[in-house]
């Protein structure tokens, strides 16, 4: 993997630092998210890490908190803008989420099977997912247990279907939305 370093620069931002964290973690897991390997291989010294995190531990889960803006604070946002209608919303939901990055989501998974800190995050993320599901189904008429229930089956068919799909697939396919629609979001 290339350095993300710019030339002339001394000092990476926040950000080039999470942005190389997810790519690290996706790439080579939650063991790799140590301070001298990534160091060395941003070519930089470890005082660049150690100005904006106080330890690997805080590194890491700051790269959660990344992921959870990306995989999930900006997907609903996209999700509540691109669509008027709670189906409609439903159905874009699942194409997006159809195509996020399994590899990267394996290794979040294990970081939060080690970390408690690392769960919290992903406990928090998969709370809301939910809840935003749940939200949506509401919005169809069913009552709030209903919702709950019916987003809590979406939600770990979704990531089933993830974790589980053939390798070079990168989206559920219509049948698949056709049939959750079926079976989750009539009444």
């Amino acid at each position: 993997m290339p350095s993300p370093r710019s030339p002339g620069k001394n000092r990476l931002s926040r950000d080039t630092w999470l942005d190389f964290g997810l790519a690290v973690l996706r790439d080579d897991g939650p063991q790799a998210l140590k301070a001298d390997p990534l160091c060395k291989r941003m070519g930089v010294s470890r005082g660049s890490f150690y100005w904006h995190f106080d330890s690997a531990g805080s590194f890491a889960l700051a790269v959660l908190e990344r992921w959870e803006s990306i995989a999930t604070d900006q997907i609903i946002r996209a999700i509540e803008e691109a669509a008027d209608d709670a189906l409609a919303r439903l159905r874009l939901l699942l194409t997006n989420v159809g195509e996020l990055d399994i590899g990267l989501y394996q290794a979040i998974n294990t970081l939060g099977a080690q970390d408690p800190g690392a769960a919290q995050v992903l406990r928090r993320v998969h709370e809301r997912r939910v809840a935003f599901v749940a939200n949506l189904l509401a919005g169809l008429g069913f009552d709030a247990a209903e919702a709950a229930t019916r987003a809590q089956l979406i939600y770990a068919w979704a990531m089933g279907e993830l974790l589980t799909r053939e390798p070079g697939r990168k989206a559920f396919s219509a049948a698949q939305i056709d049939a959750v629609e079926r079976l989750l979001m009539r009444r």
